[in-house]
């Protein structure tokens, strides 16, 4: 008899709890979210938030600690942002929407696709992507080896949306670091990364006015400090001859020039 009194007690007591706390919510609404602040590079992407926004976390924040980590993963699925929040108070939270930064174009499947500096991928004509505002690199566009589970007859559909880069990157960031910021690099139009007896071997098609370089670098045949200052030379030097020509720098310690003709794939050493 005591006991199913005191379980009585137990279930009135819980109920007056709850109550009192509902109570005191109704009026001093402690539980409603007091500050949403979207910090976004764009109009258009705080309209996106909103538009995923669960109204609920309005009237109870806590939910929204477990929604913001699906929101941010459907946004960075759909469109090429980061996203980060965080909260700052009781009920109160900021949010982050940045864009990617945009860095090299890649061919793969007949399409060209931009890879952030975030290791981030996605197709350049998806125009449901909301990149508008993007600075998208123009040149060089970057020709790679396929991917090691694609055979010639693949024909699995294209990937959509935002994902992460299906190729590795360090070989082209270690590329890039050494020679992106070389004046004569801003000419390079295209390059095929391929291997060669076990190295990595980079073919350049460099451009100037109506003249066309195939600039082929190997790695460790040739210091890069001095290949950079040498094909600087090089190019001023050819540039002010005229005509087309293959530099060839997979050599040990030396680079080969040759002219070659619109037509034909070889000519004089130099």
């Amino acid at each position: 008899m005591a006991f199913r009194r005191f379980r009585w007690f137990k279930i009135a007591f819980y109920t007056m709890l709850i109550g009192g706390v509902w109570r005191l919510n109704e009026r001093y609404v402690w539980t409603a979210m007091g500050e949403c602040e979207v910090r976004a590079d764009a109009s258009v992407l705080e309209e996106k938030f909103w538009d995923i926004f669960p109204s609920r976390c309005l009237r109870f924040w806590p939910l929204f600690l477990r929604h913001s980590q699906d929101m941010s993963a459907f946004l960075e699925r759909t469109l090429p942002v980061l996203v980060s929040s965080r909260m700052t108070g009781v009920g109160t939270f900021i949010v982050d929407i940045k864009w990617l930064s945009p860095w090299i174009l890649v061919e793969w499947r007949g399409q060209i696709w931009c890879i952030s500096k975030e290791g981030r991928m996605w197709n350049v004509a998806d125009g449901t992507l909301g990149s508008r505002e993007l600075k998208i690199p123009v040149k060089p566009l970057w020709r790679l080896p396929s991917l090691p589970t694609e055979t010639s007859g693949d024909m699995y559909a294209l990937p959509g949306g935002v994902f992460p880069s299906l190729f590795s990157i360090d070989v082209i960031e270690g590329f890039l670091r050494r020679f992106a910021n070389e004046s004569w690099f801003e000419n390079v139009e295209e390059i095929v990364l391929s291997r060669r007896a076990g190295a990595n071997l980079f073919n350049l098609r460099f451009v100037h006015e109506r003249q066309e370089f195939t600039i082929l670098i190997q790695q460790d045949k040739y210091g890069w400090r001095e290949l950079n200052v040498a094909l600087g030379h090089i190019l001023k030097r050819l540039q002010e001859e005229g005509g087309n020509y293959l530099i060839d720098a997979t050599y040990e310690g030396k680079i080969v020039v040759r002219s070659v003709s619109s037509s034909a794939g070889e000519g004089s050493s130099k």
